[in-house]
This record gives C-alpha cells, sequence and structure tokens, in this order.
C-alpha cells in the first residue's frame, strides 16, 4: 500500500505485519511502525482489497482515505 503524509505530501510504501497486525511504513531502508496518534498525519493513496480488510481494524480508525485513492488488485506487482 501507499501512504502519503499530509503535512508535506510525502509518499511512503507501507505493509501490515505480524499479529495484532502493525502497519510499517518504510522511508527508504527504514522501516517504521505507525502508531495510532499518527496515523492522523497519514491517509491511503493505494491500497489492495486485502489490505483494507486488515485496516478495519480498530487500531487503524483515524487512518483516512486519500481523495485520490486507487484501489489496486492484491497480484499487483507495482507497488511491490
Amino acid at each position: 500500500m501507499m501512504l502519503r503524509c499530509v503535512l508535506d505530501g510525502l509518499l511512503l510504501y507501507a505493509r501490515l505485519w505480524g499479529e495484532p497486525p502493525l502497519l510499517l511504513a518504510f522511508d527508504g531502508d527504514e522501516a517504521f511502525a505507525l502508531e495510532a496518534v499518527e496515523a492522523l498525519y497519514y491517509e491511503i493513496v493505494a491500497a489492495t482489497r486485502t489490505e483494507r480488510i486488515a485496516l478495519d481494524h480498530p487500531r487503524f480508525r483515524l487512518l483516512r482515505y486519500a481523495a485520490d485513492f486507487r484501489s489496486i488488485e492484491d497480484n499487483d506487482a507495482a507497488l511491490a
């Protein structure tokens, strides 16, 4: 999936990891877990159906979809 910072427009690749799921965002080679409060500063730009279902977890309730959100196929390697 792809996230965008609402403060500076920076695009970050992100993925769900583990159980309960953590949302890991990647800034270059460095990964960080996106905490619930930090979700206020990011919006989802692109995600698969599987990722969208997982993001329904209460931990991610503050994360919003961007106005230009696009859905991608589960097997789409464009963001991989």
